[in-house]
């Protein structure tokens, strides 16, 4: 009879809201402290600044990230505001009001770093006239407007689940799942490792495995940590696909598609577990 697999992460089995952050590129410099304060809100933070940093820095087609962002919105529970209403911000509050979901404001506080809830009335815009403000909260069609509205398709959630010994890898990984026109929540972007220790362990475990569970596959990169063991067990019990793909570190660096069975563990002691990989 095989071992059942055991990790403390799998004991976080509390579900939360995921959260959209959206926020202003003036403000990207408060990307960690949003997600911090979303996590003490005791939810899950999805901020695309932390998700795919600037445009994922010119490395795929800023389509991709247009359709990436308009997709995360469209599977958010909440979307949350932080600061001033930019052009993007309003399309991303355009998009939510249009799906129905429930928008929050949150102004920066004197100390620059926390955050209280505004009504919706009080917000400040700062590059959006008034007019296309009222246009927007009275849900008048403004998809002519601004070109990320023309982008009406969505693409799949993907979950990359891989060791802390590739963290380096992270930004390679979020661009093989964008060019294979997926999503990726990246968790080792989406918490930067954890935030520095600014939030409970327990806290990202219970947000990690929300977006496990949200995301359409896991997609597994490299050997396999008892993390990632926890991560495909999460997936395989809602019945969802799990994909495995090795890594060829020469340069350029290349992801090579592969059976779970052939995967590398971590750890030895793993190898009792390998009944999991199918």
């Amino acid at each position: 009879m095989n071992k059942e697999y055991q990790h403390i992460s799998l004991n976080s089995v509390q579900k939360n809201s995921i959260i959209f952050a959206s926020f202003s590129k003036r403000n990207f410099y408060l990307r960690a402290h949003i997600s911090q304060f979303v996590l003490l809100q005791g939810q899950t933070p999805i901020s695309p600044f932390m998700n795919v940093d600037y445009n994922l820095n010119g490395l795929v087609d800023k389509s991709l990230i247009r359709i990436a962002n308009n997709t995360m919105i469209s599977r958010c529970d909440e979307l949350w505001v932080f600061g001033e209403i930019s052009d993007g911000v309003l399309v991303e509050i355009y998009l939510a009001k249009r799906a129905g979901k429930p928008v929050h404001y949150y102004e920066l506080m004197l100390d620059g770093q926390t955050f209280h809830e505004i009504d919706e009335q009080s917000v400040r815009l700062e590059d959006v006239s008034p007019w296309m403000w009222e246009w927007a909260l009275s849900g008048k069609d403004l998809a002519r407007w601004h070109p990320r509205l023309r982008f009406n398709k969505t693409h799949p959630l993907i979950y990359p689940a891989y060791s802390k010994r590739n963290f380096y890898l992270q930004t390679h990984i979020s661009q093989f799942c964008l060019d294979a026109k997926t999503v990726p929540l990246n968790p080792f972007m989406l918490f930067r490792y954890f935030l520095g220790g600014s939030v409970t362990r327990e806290s990202v475990y219970q947000a990690n495995n929300n977006i496990v569970r949200e995301c359409d596959e896991v997609w597994v990169f490299g050997e396999i940590s008892n993390g990632v063991l926890a991560e495909i067990k999460l997936k395989q019990e809602q019945g969802k696909p799990v994909r495995y793909f090795k890594i060829n570190n020469q340069h350029p660096i290349t992801f090579r598609a592969s059976s779970g069975k052939t995967m590398p563990f971590e750890e030895a002691y793993l190898e009792e577990f390998r009944y999991m990989l199918t």
